[in-house]
């Protein structure tokens, strides 16, 4: 029994998805010093400077309670810092300090060989047009995504 076309890419994009991590935790255990959790939290944080815990897990597709445990040990160990929400008493905004950019510029040049080997057998113009692609059905899934309590009541 083989797959539909969409089956095919879905299945695709998980094996492609596996053998990156795969690879990547392989790298960081030998060159550097965080590990793939550690370096794709610390990226959500430098990218977006302030975000909240529980909208970092939601991006990253884990639970909150995972996600507690990385922001515990990354700001025990001084890469990140957290900051009350002016607006929100119970809520905490991260933020990336010196050290923990220096251990993420770190850590993204010890998997730069993964990517690097990923796209080898690409040109140019093939790297553009999938990333061009991959962002657009990005954009569609969210576009068409309800945040979970506009679902839950729709259905009630």
């Amino acid at each position: 029994m083989s797959r539909a076309p969409e089956e095919e890419i879905g299945y695709l994009l998980k094996r492609l998805m596996h053998l990156f991590r795969h690879e990547l935790e392989q790298r960081l255990r030998e060159g550097a010093t965080l590990s793939f959790a550690n370096m794709v939290t610390l990226s959500g944080i430098a990218e977006e400077p302030g975000i909240a815990g529980a909208q970092l897990a939601r991006r990253l597709m884990i639970t909150a309670q995972s996600m507690a445990v990385l922001l515990r040990r990354l700001e025990e160990d001084g890469s990140i810092e957290r900051r009350r929400d002016p607006g929100n008493r119970r809520a905490d905004r991260w933020y990336v300090l010196p050290a923990g950019l220096e251990r993420l510029q770190g850590a993204r040049a010890a998997g730069s060989p993964v990517m690097t080997q990923m796209l080898s057998g690409l040109s140019g113009d093939e790297v553009s047009g999938l990333r061009g692609y991959l962002d657009r059905c990005v954009q569609s899934l969210e576009a068409g995504a309800q945040p979970v309590s506009k679902t839950v009541k729709a259905a009630r």
